[in-house]
């Protein structure tokens, strides 16, 4: 799953037998379902590009290719473009965070032979086209299962399945799923964590232990003053089931 950010947020839904969805905050469909086979998805950005209101995903493949998923006015669904990083090897997961006046964002990922190893830089729109520039190539000691940006930092997991940022104002958290677990929070960068137990709504249930996660610490619209957390994952009656989570006991205290 991923949020975008910019004019308005929309959540993006990769399925693990193919598929995508795109919702907006109230949890309705926007446009088609596409039959794109993907195993990561990175928060996403708005952009205007030649003039139409496009937003824009970057994801991997099952074949390990670096794509972008577009939607926007005038599409029925989510369109798959290229992404114009020159990787050769097999990608294996992505993460992405705000880039400021540099660029479109921020963009992270590492390789299935290189899983040690995160490769960064800025994704850009000149017109109709994007561009890369590289950042760095840095080390991280372990191989990495899944990374998050904290505002300009970048985080990386030996553990965590799934992760996500937390961040408004000066206050920054770290959220993340451990396969089978709980969802986590951190506040110190990841060096400790604490479950978090979230309460079921009067006609929603939460997953006991979810697969995956997104949030915002600030929406530009909708009814979220506090941000919004979104796990997904099997609830108890068996059913698999994307629920939008309140923070505000955190982002607002």
């Amino acid at each position: 799953m991923a949020l975008s950010s910019g004019s308005g947020a929309i959540l993006a839904v990769a399925y693990d037998a193919g598929g995508l969805e795109f919702f907006d905050m109230e949890g309705e469909r926007l446009g088609e379902p596409a039959r794109f086979h993907l195993k990561d998805l990175a928060d996403g950005r708005s952009a205007s590009i030649e003039g139409a209101q496009l937003t824009i995903f970057p994801g991997v493949t099952e074949e390990g290719t670096l794509k972008a998923y577009v939607f926007g006015s005038g599409l029925l669904g989510p369109a798959q473009i290229d992404l114009p990083i020159p990787e050769e090897r097999m990608v294996e997961g992505l993460c992405t965070g705000e880039a400021g006046s540099q660029g479109l964002m921020r963009l992270a990922y590492w390789t299935i032979s290189d899983n040690r190893t995160l490769r960064t830089g800025i994704v850009s729109q000149s017109g109709d086209e994007l561009s890369w520039t590289e950042e760095a190539a840095t080390e991280a000691g372990f191989p990495v299962t899944s990374c998050v940006f904290a505002y300009d930092t970048l985080i990386a997991s030996p553990r965590s399945a799934a992760s996500a940022s937390l961040t408004r104002g000066e206050n920054s958290a770290l959220l993340s799923i451990e396969e089978g677990g709980q969802l986590q929070i951190s506040t110190d960068l990841g060096m400790t964590t604490n479950d978090i137990a979230v309460r079921d709504g009067i006609t929603i249930t939460a997953p006991d232990s979810p697969t995956a996660v997104t949030a915002h610490g600030t929406l530009p619209a909708g009814g979220y003053p506090g941000g919004v957390v979104v796990i997904a994952g099997e609830t108890s009656d068996g059913t698999h089931q994307v629920v939008f989570v309140d923070p505000s006991v955190i982002t607002l205290q």
